[in-house]
């Protein structure tokens, strides 16, 4: 086809059949694909660049927050096992705290115990002191009241008078003979 058949195309303005959008028409096709090319570019350049910046720039984003969730993820990992180790360590301490408190306990009972027991003795020492040191005087005043009864006894069958202090060194060791056999 010629510039002429396409200016009688265009000149020509008369009705034209349904079908006939259906020919072949090799201008027709020229200025579609040059019209397509420029649109094509236009399209490139201020529609599917800033698209396309817009889609890269989301999926950055993106990236970068899927990256600082998973730095914030290890964080509170690393947050949750130093809470942990700070938790068992407190319980540790706590229970050493517990075991020291019932060792001190069983220590100052165990103290108080043997205080007690010395303080018993010790009573009980005391107690047998005195009873010893009061037989001990008993047993002396039993003497000396036996000395004297002997001594008084004697001078009632002698019928006379016997002198005490010359006589009771005599009876005193009559007396102790007597106790040891």
């Amino acid at each position: 086809m010629t510039i002429a058949s396409m200016l009688n195309l265009i000149a020509d303005d008369g009705p034209k059949p349904l079908g006939s959008l259906l020919d072949f028409a090799p201008g027709a096709t020229i200025w579609t694909v040059a019209a397509f090319l420029v649109g094509l570019v236009f399209m490139w350049k201020f529609v599917y660049g800033p698209i396309t910046s817009a889609l890269e720039e989301r999926d950055t984003k993106v990236e970068d927050a899927i990256k600082a969730a998973e730095v914030a993820r290890q964080e509170a990992e690393a947050q949750m096992a130093k809470a942990k180790a700070e938790l068992a360590e407190a319980q540790a301490n706590a229970k050493r705290m517990v075991e020291d408190a019932m060792g001190r306990a069983e220590r100052q009972a165990a103290e108080a115990v043997r205080e007690a027991d010395e303080r018993a003795k010790a009573e009980l020492q005391k107690a047998r002191e005195t009873i010893e040191a009061e037989k001990r005087q008993a047993v002396q005043e039993i003497r000396s009241i036996a000395v004297d009864l002997t001594i008084s006894a004697a001078g009632k069958l002698l019928g006379q008078e016997v002198d005490a202090a010359k006589n009771k060194p005599l009876v005193e060791q009559f007396v102790s003979g007597a106790e040891h056999s």
